[in-house]
C-alpha cells in the first residue's frame, strides 16, 4: 500500500493512492492523468469512479493463492478510511458517489478474496487456466471421486445429528486439506517454465474441483443440521 502527499481535501497528511503502472486516464474533474486503480486524482483531489480490475490489483496484492489474509483486512480498511464518502461530502453528489462506488468495488474484493473457493477461481482464471472438467467418473483416490462418493452416501443415510456432526467434521478436515495444498499447487503453476501449456495448472483445478465438491457436501450438512435444531423459545 503506497501513500502519496496529494490526498483528498481536508487531508494534510497524506491519503492512501492506489497508484500502478497501465494505461493512464483522463480524471473527470479536472482531465489531470490517473492510474487505473487510483482511488481519488492526486491533482486535484477528486474522488475516481472504480475501473475494470480484478480483486488482487484493486486491493493492491500480489497475485497468489496463499496471501496474508491479516495484510488484506489491512488493505480493505485502510483505502476504505480513504473514501469514506463523508470526506468528500463539500465536493457534492458526484464526489460522494464516486467514493461511495468505489467502498462498495473494495467490500466485493475483499469478499472475494478472503472465501478460498472465490480466491481459487479467480486467480486459476487470471492466470489463464481451465476449471478442472467433471465428467462424472470414478477415477478413486486421484481425484478423490470415491471419497465423496462415499461421504454423500452417508449423508444420504444420516439420520440423527450426530451423525451430521461427524460427517460434518470430517467434511471439515478434508476442506482444510484442500486449501493447504492449493498453495503449493498454484505456487508450482505459477513457476512452472510455459505455462501457456495447459498442463501447467491442471493440479490446482482438481483440487479446486475437488473442494467445491467438499463445500458442496458440508453446505449440505448445514442446512440439515439447522433444520433438527429446534427454535429458540
Amino acid at each position: 500500500m503506497t501513500r502519496s502527499k496529494s490526498g483528498p481535501p481536508g487531508n494534510n497528511s497524506g491519503g492512501i493512492s492506489g497508484a500502478i503502472a497501465g494505461d493512464l486516464e483522463p480524471c473527470g474533474a479536472c482531465g489531470r492523468s490517473v492510474a487505473p486503480r487510483a482511488l481519488f486524482c492526486h491533482a486535484c483531489g477528486a474522488a475516481q469512479p472504480p475501473r475494470a480490475l480484478d480483486p488482487f490489483t484493486r486491493l493492491g496484492l500480489e497475485r497468489r493463492f496463499d496471501i496474508d489474509l491479516e495484510q488484506l483486512s489491512k488493505q480493505h480498511a485502510g483505502f476504505t478510511r480513504a473514501m469514506d464518502p463523508e470526506r468528500f461530502a463539500a465536493r457534492g453528489p458526484r464526489q460522494q458517489a464516486n467514493a461511495k462506488a468505489q467502498v462498495d468495488a473494495l467490500r466485493e474484493a475483499y469478499e472475494v478474496l478472503r472465501d478460498p473457493i472465490r480466491r481459487a477461481r479467480t486467480l486459476l482464471s487470471l492466470l489463464g487456466g481451465m476449471p478442472a472438467v467433471d465428467d462424472g467418473a470414478e477415477n478413486g483416490a486421484e481425484n478423490g471421486d470415491e471419497e465423496i462418493a462415499d461421504l454423500a452416501a452417508r449423508l444420504t443415510r444420516a439420520d440423527d445429528a450426530l451423525e451430521l456432526d461427524r460427517i460434518g467434521l470430517d467434511l471439515g478436515q478434508r476442506i482444510e486439506a484442500c486449501i493447504k495444498y492449493l498453495a503449493p499447487a498454484f505456487r508450482k503453476a505459477q513457476t512452472a517454465s510455459g505455462l501457456d501449456s495447459p498442463p501447467a495448472f491442471d493440479g490446482a483445478a482438481r483440487i479446486l474441483a475437488r473442494l467445491e465438491r467438499l463445500e458442496a457436501l458440508a453446505a449440505d450438512v448445514r442446512d440439515r443440521r439447522a433444520a433438527r435444531t429446534p427454535p429458540r423459545p
